[in-house]
């Protein structure tokens, strides 16, 4: 067995290619909803990208994870499933004690501006976010191993992408964490920490594989909460209808109807509708600004993000995996979501990519936001 320590702030010099994966990231569940913050879906000037443009790679088929363990979304509690006890919902809590910068008196600064169409670095976001503003990061977990089960840890390639994006976000104020109550979220969020400096551990891969089997946390305590409706089945109304239509339609892969679904308003009796639907998600994570901390962490799975990206960008976004010719675009790992909230409680967002665009050997460019 090969063990891997990493340091307080020791340097990382890794280099990784995106991997490619289509399947479902796993489990489904939800969560009651708290009544919801007024929501603004803010409209943008930028032009939607031509999806004939985009130099992302074709994906294979693959079937979908777990399909025969889709739950009723209105039944799982907010759990710590390390300790089996309720988790307050982030929603309803208390004001936090983290300390914000706040703004000069008089100071109102104007919020930058993030493009909708294309995938912006999740370090640019982070840096950009003003003295009036919070933020909360919703990423898709990192490369994961090949099963798919809750256990399914990230690979080697996956647990240091999310600590070099966590490197982008530098600074000394704590971050919040939240994952979905699968391993892979948690080991994403616990890279990241990793990556800011807010935690030591160790790390250890399964001998001749590149696995990640074990890490340890050397100091201090990792405290994160669970949010179960972060998993893939937020959005999945039907479950034999999914069924159903797949095989009618002979798809292979369940994700070519998440986005036929999001981008063309196909299999309506498979999903809930998109916008009341994102808006209620909306609801469960924010919560009032003075009752935020200044920067929270989310980690989740590709079936909550795509959708969710795709409807707060107002479909500028290209994830149209469904698209029968070139490109056919899938939510990367380490992708998703920024929800910045300002002082007035208002609401805009900004598609993120926590990995670099990788520049292939004939010059083409692709995306670090797409698979």
């Amino acid at each position: 067995m090969k063990s891997r320590n990493f340091a307080y702030k020791a340097a990382m010099a890794l280099s990784m290619v995106a991997a490619i994966g289509f399947t479902a990231c796993g489990d489904d569940s939800s969560n009651s909803t708290p009544a919801a913050p007024t929501i603004e879906t803010p409209a943008s000037s930028a032009t939607v990208a031509d999806p004939n443009q985009n130099p992302a790679q074709t994906p294979s088929e693959n079937p979908v994870e777990n399909p025969g363990q889709v739950q009723d979304p209105t039944q799982n509690p907010i759990q710590n499933p390390e300790e089996n006890q309720t988790v307050q919902d982030p929603a309803s809590s208390s004001t936090s004690t983290e300390a914000t910068a706040g703004c000069a008196a008089g100071d109102t600064p104007a919020p930058a501006t993030f493009s909708q169409d294309v995938f912006n670095d999740i370090g640019d976001v982070y840096k950009n976010i003003q003295c009036n503003e919070k933020v909360i990061f919703l990423v898709r977990h990192g490369e994961r191993e090949n099963f798919t089960g809750s256990a399914s840890a990230l690979t080697e390639d996956g647990f240091e992408a999310a600590i070099k994006a966590g490197q982008k976000m530098p600074g000394t104020e704590h971050f919040k964490y939240i994952y979905s109550g699968m391993e892979r979220t948690k080991q994403t969020a616990m890279g990241f920490a990793a990556g800011r400096g807010e935690i030591t551990y160790t790390t250890t891969y399964a001998e001749g594989s590149d696995e990640l089997e074990h890490f340890t946390v050397i100091s201090p305590e990792f405290v994160a909460d669970t949010m179960a409706v972060l998993r893939d089945g937020w959005f999945l109304k039907d479950k034999d209808a999914r069924d159903a239509n797949m095989k009618q339609d002979s798809i292979t892969n369940v994700n070519v109807l998440y986005a036929a679904w999001a981008y063309d308003g196909k299999y309506a009796d498979v999903f809930y509708e998109l916008d009341a639907r994102s808006q209620e998600l909306i609801g469960m994570i924010v919560s009032d600004y003075a009752a935020m901390p200044k920067y929270t962490l989310v980690a989740s799975h590709d079936q909550v993000l795509m959708p969710l990206t795709v409807w707060a960008t107002e479909r500028k976004i290209d994830l149209r995996l469904h698209n029968p010719d070139m490109p056919r675009n899938w939510l990367n790992y380490l992708a998703g979501l920024a929800i910045i909230v300002n002082d007035k409680n208002e609401i805009r967002y900004a598609p993120i990519k926590g990995m670099n665009d990788v520049v292939m050997p004939n010059g083409t460019i692709i995306d670090g936001g797409v698979q």
